[in-house]
């Protein structure tokens, strides 16, 4: 099948079943029947579903499958607490049923190198670290995974993990019977060792910080916020004011108002970016700076991408200087 990198297209469900507690897999295949883009571990697909209101919105999910096959697997928290877009997908979805997709895109891939490598996953979090295993079993490379729930009925793929070949490096952990401290999974022999971390913001951030005291260099430590949930209001450095983007391709000039974001601004000026969670979680909307100084508001980026001040993401972050020239 021929599709753009930002072009929308229909899969069909091929199959559909309960994981676990309040979460449900889906296997989606091409609906024109030819071959799903491919993809590499820590992918993920745009889906475009409903609200609790009936209005259109786009979540993201971690292909969880094999990169080889010939469909590809999500699963989606059922989430009550939400918006209602990935609690619309649980109740509704249907074998035969068509969905509008995009993607694959990969923000989140594996180091080429041959160190060894952690992987860390909370609740839902497991789905882009099931690939990222597979691949580093096939490839003879040491790792481990630790996997926390809440208990045994709401840890997706569970079985899956107890009889896979690597089941020895496997570790699961639940509350409800006494969790493994975050503190205990790393000693000072992972100093050289890849962090790999997907789940809730909070539990991230415990894990970072217990890698970071066993002495994984930051620089080795990788995330993706598994959530939708608003982020708390960050410290501006540029205030909320006026400023102006430039595009590279036009030398055009839009004037982004301070109550309004870089991608409403752009929008309003008929140019679209492909945006998703619109808070600065996903870095979907990721876009590159010729010229100028950003004021990062993202949770996406790490610490140094944001020093280079080489990209940004427009959904949410602003600008420092009076100008942003975008490679747009």
């Amino acid at each position: 099948m021929n599709t753009g990198a930002g072009d929308f297209f229909d899969v069909v469900v091929k199959q559909v079943w309960a994981e676990a507690q309040r979460v449900m897999a889906l296997d989606l295949q091409a609906a024109d029947g030819g071959k799903l883009p491919a993809w590499e571990a820590g992918a993920h697909i745009d889906v475009q579903t409903q609200d609790k209101f009936g209005t259109a919105v786009v979540r993201q999910y971690s292909l969880c499958g094999s990169p080889g096959a010939d469909t590809w697997r999500i699963a989606v928290l059922c989430d009550t607490q939400g918006r209602g877009g990935s609690a619309r997908l649980c109740t509704d979805a249907r074998v035969g049923d068509r969905l509008r997709v995009r993607g694959p895109r990969n923000h989140f891939q594996l180091s080429t190198d041959e160190r060894p490598v952690v992987l860390v996953a909370g609740g839902i979090g497991i789905t882009p670290l099931l690939a990222m295993a597979d691949r580093l079993h096939a490839q003879g490379q040491p790792f481990r995974l630790h996997y926390f729930a809440r208990d045994r009925q709401s840890m997706a793929f569970r079985d899956q993990l107890l009889t896979c070949p690597y089941q020895s490096v496997v570790h699961l952990s639940f509350d409800d019977e006494g969790p493994t401290p975050l503190a205990d999974i790393f000693t000072g022999a992972d100093h050289d060792a890849w962090l790999y971390t997907c789940g809730p913001d909070g539990f991230m951030n415990a894990v970072m910080a217990s890698a970071q005291a066993a002495g994984i260099s930051p620089l080795r430590i990788r995330k993706e916020l598994f959530a939708s949930e608003p982020l708390p209001a960050a410290p501006a450095v540029g205030g909320d004011r006026a400023f102006t983007v430039r595009l590279q391709s036009s030398g055009r000039l839009i004037e982004v108002p301070a109550d309004k974001t870089v991608v409403h601004a752009l929008a309003d000026a008929g140019i679209d970016i492909v945006v998703s969670c619109e808070q600065g979680h996903c870095g979907s909307c990721l876009t590159r700076i010729i010229e100028g100084t950003p004021d990062h508001r993202d949770q996406f980026m790490l610490p140094e991408e944001h020093e280079r001040n080489d990209a940004f993401t427009p959904c949410c972050s602003r600008a420092v200087s009076e100008i942003l020239v975008l490679d747009l």
